[in-house]
C-alpha cells in the first residue's frame, strides 16, 4: 500500500530538520572545515546521500545554518530593545546587543569566523543590504528624524556605523579573551555616538 503523501512530506521534513540540527551542532563546535558530510549524516542518523539530497552540498547546508543563526541574532537584538520606544536608548541597545553577541562562541564561529570565508564577503554584503543593514538604516534615520543627530545623509551615516560595528565584531571574534579590547571598543563606540548627538540648547 503506498504511503500517504502527507506522511511522506512529514518524514522528509523530519529528516531535513535532523540534518540541519546535526550540522548546526557540529559546525558550531568544530568549524566548517573540520566537519565532513559523513559526520553530519552519522550525527543525524541518516545516510550520506540524504545530506546531499536535502541540501545539495556541505556549503549550502552551512548557509542554512548561517541563516538560522542570523535570524536568532536578529531575534536577540529585537528582544533587547522590546518596549523601548525612545530612539536613542533603542539604538544604543541595538549596537550593544550586537557586540555582546560576540561573546557567544557558537555565534562567533558561524557568523564571524566561517561565514565570510565559506559564503564569501560579496554574497554576505548583498544579503546584509536586504536584511540587517536595511533594519539598521531605519534606526539611524529615526535618530536624525527625532533631532538626536544633526541633519545629514542617513544612508551614508548608516554605512559608516554599520561598517564600524562589523569590524569591531570581527576583532572581538579574533580575540575573544581580550577583555581590554572589548572595553576599548565599547568605550570608543560610546564616544562616537556622543560626538554625533546634538547638544541641547543652552538655558
Amino acid at each position: 500500500m503506498p504511503k500517504a503523501k502527507g506522511r511522506n512530506a512529514d518524514m522528509r521534513q523530519a529528516t531535513r530538520s535532523a540534518i540541519l540540527a546535526a550540522a548546526k551542532s557540529l559546525f558550531e563546535a568544530h568549524g566548517f572545515d573540520a566537519v565532513s558530510a559523513q559526520a553530519i549524516a552519522e550525527a543525524a542518523g541518516v545516510s550520506h546521500g540524504a545530506v546531499f539530497d536535502h541540501f545539495g552540498s556541505k556549503r549550502a547546508l552551512f548557509i542554512a545554518v548561517h541563516d538560522a543563526w542570523q535570524d536568532a541574532l536578529v531575534a536577540r537584538i529585537a528582544e533587547a530593545v522590546a518596549g523601548d520606544g525612545e530612539p536613542w536608548a533603542r539604538f544604543s541597545a541595538i549596537w550593544r546587543a550586537y557586540l555582546s553577541s560576540t561573546e557567544d562562541p557558537a555565534m562567533r564561529q558561524i557568523l564571524l569566523l566561517d561565514g565570510p570565508r565559506v559564503i564569501g564577503l560579496a554574497e554576505m554584503r548583498a544579503r546584509d543590504r536586504e536584511s540587517a543593514f536595511a533594519f539598521f538604516h531605519e534606526e539611524v534615520a529615526s535618530l536624525i528624524q527625532a533631532g538626536l543627530i544633526q541633519p545629514m545623509d542617513s544612508h551614508g551615516l548608516a554605512i559608516l556605523l554599520f561598517g564600524a560595528l562589523d569590524q569591531a565584531a570581527f576583532e572581538l571574534a579574533d580575540f575573544p579573551e581580550d577583555a581590554t579590547l572589548r572595553t576599548r571598543l565599547l568605550t570608543s563606540m560610546e564616544a562616537v555616538m556622543a560626538a554625533l548627538r546634538t547638544k541641547p540648547p543652552a538655558p
